[in-house]
């Protein structure tokens, strides 16, 4: 079996957020690829 990774443009980037297809996830596009974020840590 072959995996075949889709590589994403800014435009369908920007595409996905105006649908609000990613509203409630953190994610960022980096190198075509939509990365999931870790939450941020609050400093004590």
């Amino acid at each position: 079996m072959t995996l075949t990774l889709a590589k994403w443009s800014l435009d369908e980037y920007h595409r996905m957020v105006d649908l609000r297809l990613l509203a409630d996830r953190r994610v960022e596009l980096l190198n075509g690829e939509i990365i999931e974020m870790s939450p941020e840590s609050t400093a004590d």
